[in-house]
């Protein structure tokens, strides 16, 4: 690869990293996997540039094109994981999971309780905020790959927050409720 195209490369990967994270995240997958399978998307979008009929330049084409790479990736990571459920995991493994969860620090869990309120709410909120302030994307870019306008983008994301807003409020009421028990 010349400089060139590792500055192409890095120019797609800057742009769309955010909105792909969000995108994966709104379908399901878990921020860190969603990370994941956005680094995958770009390497196979690079490797099949030459089937992209767009300019990479185009946010409406790029963000089609990236879309259905993104889709069919977790479609993948869904179908082998289903085949993996079947397999079973030894206590020993439980036992070091646990031990690895009760090492975690309170910060961890502030942040790990966010990250459930957000997997709690609709996929096109979950989507939003992932690829907005996770990810710090403009609302040009957020819109480019979710093919809606800018002003759109900024309506969806008010209501986004306050759905954010009273699920926060509820899990804060159960926790009370089971921490009196």
């Amino acid at each position: 690869m010349n400089d060139l195209e590792a500055d192409e490369l890095q120019r797609l990967t800057d742009r769309w990293r955010g909105p792909l994270i969000g995108y994966l995240a709104s379908q399901g997958a878990g921020y860190d996997e969603a990370i994941e399978l956005a680094l995958d998307c770009f390497a196979e979008a690079w490797l099949g540039r030459e089937r992209f009929r767009g300019d990479f330049e185009d946010l409406e084409a790029t963000g089609a094109y990236l879309r259905g790479i993104a889709r069919n990736l977790w479609r993948t990571r869904l179908r082998t994981r289903r085949q993996d459920r079947e397999r079973h995991v030894s206590e020993v493994e439980l036992d070091t999971i646990a031990a690895e969860v009760v090492r975690e620090s309170q910060d961890r869990e502030q942040i790990d309780q966010l990250h459930r309120a957000i997997e709690r709410l609709g996929s096109e909120h979950r989507a939003l905020l992932t690829m907005h302030y996770f990810e710090e994307t403009s609302h040009r870019v957020v819109g480019g790959l979710l093919g809606i306008s800018e002003r759109a983008v900024e309506g969806r994301l008010r209501r986004a927050r306050k759905a954010l807003r009273r699920e926060l409020r509820y899990s804060k009421r159960t926790n009370r409720v089971e921490a009196s028990r």
